[in-house]
């Protein structure tokens, strides 16, 4: 398997499966049942030194903003029919069109269909630079590792994108193109995926996002941040959880538990952290929701501004963590993620500046 385990995770498992323990989790403080995955979230070159055994790449695309209301640019790729590889890398480009990328820091999100469900799943959220003093051969190249969706790269596969930027002009703008690179090595590890959160398909600020700290639209509420049941198929042994949770908006509310802190633009530019509930046990483990801008490339802007896990002209900081079982033998289990309090210092979620959150929350199931 290609993520990296932990040393306490094997030894927990070393002692787990030993003649003098049972095989089972029940004595195990129920309050570290969540770890945090050490795994980059992208790269700047690719992290695989051989040859692919199968390469999909798409066209390069302009990004504007679609229109209120309007539908998601589409577009559909090939693959074998059997699918399901090992490792899956996504190449990213960011390029320009005309006489070089857009002005402005914007986020992109692509999607891909689940043709089983229907269901439209958010893959891969990047960030557009500061483009004003790039001119037209500027590009940069991420790669991201996408394996975890790789069932779902067979046959005909329908892919979708967004861009959140009004700064798209007859002379600039920002593109995009991917490349997808299939492996075969360890073929055949994910058993399959639930998504557990999504502010994409009900969002309450215009965004694509979830409001955070106005009153009467708690970002906590079940129909957003709410506990989940995660069933678990037969034949897991292990279960990780992907956090996409980039924030934005400059909103000078306040954090009730922080009395002696200055906000500074949330969500985008202040700090804060989620927490895991699981089978109504609050978990020691905290993701911090913050990344350091301090290495990122030079931009016009504000490029070096640490921000909520993103950086402009950058993928987000995507997060992982596995997820233990109380039992061996559970089925299903609840997960439920809160944020810290916050009392926004706007009264209507979609109003302009007000603070925001953009999520997206998968498990994955390993055989």
């Amino acid at each position: 398997m290609f993520r990296l385990i932990t040393l306490a995770t094997v030894l927990f498992w070393a002692v787990a499966c030993s003649k003098e323990q049972p095989a089972q989790l029940d004595k195990v403080d129920k309050s570290t049942m969540t770890q945090d995955v050490e795994r980059k979230p992208f790269y700047t070159r690719n992290p695989m030194s051989k040859a692919p055994a199968y390469t999909v790449e798409d066209q390069e695309r302009r990004l504007q903003f679609p229109g209120w209301g309007a539908e998601d640019p589409k577009f559909t790729l090939r693959f074998p029919d059997n699918g399901n590889y090992g490792r899956v890398i996504m190449e990213y480009t960011m390029g320009s069109e005309g006489k070089g990328p857009a002005d402005y820091d914007n986020l992109v999100m692509l999607y891909l269909k689940d043709k089983h469900s229907g269901e439209w799943l958010e893959f891969a959220r990047l960030f557009t630079p500061f483009g004003g003093m790039f001119d037209s051969s500027w590009e940069m190249k991420f790669y991201l590792d996408i394996t975890e969706y790789a069932p779902l790269l067979s046959g005909d596969t329908e892919f979708k994108f967004f861009y959140q930027g009004f700064d798209a002009t007859e002379e600039r703008a920002h593109t995009m193109k991917i490349k997808i690179l299939c492996y075969n090595e360890g073929k055949g590890e994910i058993l399959g995926m639930q998504s557990l959160y999504d502010s994409s398909t009900n969002p309450n600020n215009g965004y694509r996002g979830w409001a955070y700290g106005v009153e009467g639209h708690s970002i906590e509420a079940q129909e957003r941040l709410g506990e989940r049941i995660i069933n678990i198929p037969a034949g897991t042994k292990e279960i990780v959880v992907r956090m996409a949770i980039t924030g934005h908006g400059h909103d000078l509310g306040s954090f009730p538990n922080r009395p002696d802190y200055t906000v500074y633009n949330a969500a985008e530019f202040d700090d804060n952290y989620y927490y895991f509930t699981l089978d109504g046990i609050r978990q020691d483990a905290v993701g911090h929701i913050f990344y350091s801008n301090a290495e990122n490339y030079i931009q016009m802007g504000t490029y070096n501004y640490d921000r909520a896990n993103w950086a402009p002209g950058n993928p987000m900081n995507v997060q992982y963590w596995d997820i233990k079982r109380s039992s061996t033998a559970a089925q299903s289990m609840t997960i439920d993620i809160d944020l810290e309090e916050f009392v926004s210092s706007f009264d209507a979620p979609n109003a302009e500046g007000a603070a925001y959150y953009v999520v997206k929350c998968d498990a994955f199931f390993y055989r």
